[in-house]
């Protein structure tokens, strides 16, 4: 019979074994628990926001309703949405879509430079789509005659019945001028609304249930000069300021406003108080807009961004997001953000539903960032 071989421990061995039993023990019972579990949720939060971009398009369109409430697990975060404005991600350009629980649609731009432009134009119609638009668009503003703002309407106004338009009434080129055209065959004479040359301030020109608009147009020849010929900045410069009011918010809309226009506008103002909750930063972070004294009359809080990559014309610049990150103006980017969709509720509390979930910009204040974390499939 073979002899039974028993293991011998020595008082090292076995505290040695002792001691690894008790830290496994520890870790499965961290593993389970709260802080456990704020530990491994801060590690995936962690790696979702390394600059990756990560798509969430099957959420983009389902999380928020209008008149409904948003919540996060057992936190309501927004109760009774009262608007949605969708800065649609179009690459280089502005796309913009204002929804209310009245039912009204307002479309600010929509148009795009971007390679590719058969496919981001069915993107974006098919956007409109998705998010409850059906027949009818109730009013569309068109800032100014630069393609990448209105190259795309055309096929709005093929999709949906756009019921009133406001825009420069200025022929640039052949091409804005069959624009033009198209709006007035589609729009009735009352309901089409160009802008002059010594321009157009139309206060509380669109409302409803808790929300109004101003349009405050400088015109098409305020800054041009001889030539008849409008060149690109003074193209720019025509674009109209167009303030939103809901539910005690402000929202700032600016087109392509060059320095002229902001001034003259800051002028318009005066001393009146504008504290601006969200700005469209404008012409799309280039460095012929958003003056550091202009930023510092509307003190807004929050901004979005409506660009490429910067591949075509190297926007946001730097100079703007410098005066940007100093005024402390938290900034959302199409580019880096994907579709983003400002939720605005009853009370005047709101949040950015964003498409890729990646870190803000230029938060040096450290405020939050209003955020909202939707959940992945």
């Amino acid at each position: 019979m073979a002899k039974k071989k028993t293991i011998k421990f020595n008082n090292t061995t076995l505290f040695i074994l002792i001691a690894i039993a008790v830290i496994l023990g520890l870790l499965v019972a961290l593993a389970f628990s709260p802080v456990g579990q704020g530990i491994l949720d801060g590690m995936v939060a962690e790696n979702n926001n390394d600059g990756t971009q990560n798509n969430n398009n099957s959420n983009q369109n389902q999380v928020v309703q209008l008149g409904g409430n948003v919540s996060i697990g057992t936190q309501t975060v927004l109760e009774n949405v009262n608007c949605k404005i969708h800065f649609i991600n179009v690459g280089q350009g502005d796309a913009i879509l204002c929804q209310f629980s009245d039912g009204t649609d307002v479309l600010i731009d929509g148009g795009s430079t971007s390679s590719g432009l058969a496919e981001i134009r069915t993107g974006f119609i098919n956007y409109l789509f998705s998010v409850g638009v059906v027949d009818t668009i109730e009013y569309m503003i068109v800032t100014h005659p630069d393609t990448d703002h209105y190259n795309m309407l055309t096929a709005v106004m093929d999709s949906f019945v756009v019921e009133k338009v406001y825009y420069n009434n200025t022929r640039k080129n052949t091409t804005y001028s069959a624009f033009i055209d198209r709006i007035a065959e589609e729009v009735s004479s009352e309901n089409n609304i160009g802008f002059d040359g010594d321009g157009e301030v139309y206060e509380n020109v669109i409302s409803g249930v808790g929300y109004s608009f101003d349009i405050i147009a400088p015109g098409y020849d305020r800054f041009q000069d001889d030539n008849e010929e409008f060149d690109a900045y003074e193209s720019n410069g025509m674009s109209p300021i167009v303030l939103l009011e809901v539910s005690n918010r402000k929202v700032l809309f600016t087109g392509d406003a060059t320095y002229e226009t902001e001034e003259w506008f800051l002028s318009y103002v005066g001393e009146t108080n504008y504290d601006i909750d969200v700005l469209k930063v404008g012409h799309h972070g280039s460095d012929s807009s958003t003056t550091a004294e202009f930023l510092a009359k509307i003190n807004a809080e929050y901004g979005v961004i409506s660009s490429d990559d910067g591949t075509k014309h190297d926007h946001p610049t730097p100079q703007v997001m410098n005066r940007l990150f100093d005024e402390g103006v938290v900034t959302y980017r199409t580019n880096r953000h994907g579709n983003i969709v400002l939720n605005i509720d009853v009370d005047g509390d709101f949040a950015f539903q964003v498409e890729n979930e990646v870190p803000v910009d230029n938060n040096k204040n450290c405020i939050d960032d209003k955020m909202l974390i939707t959940a992945k499939d």
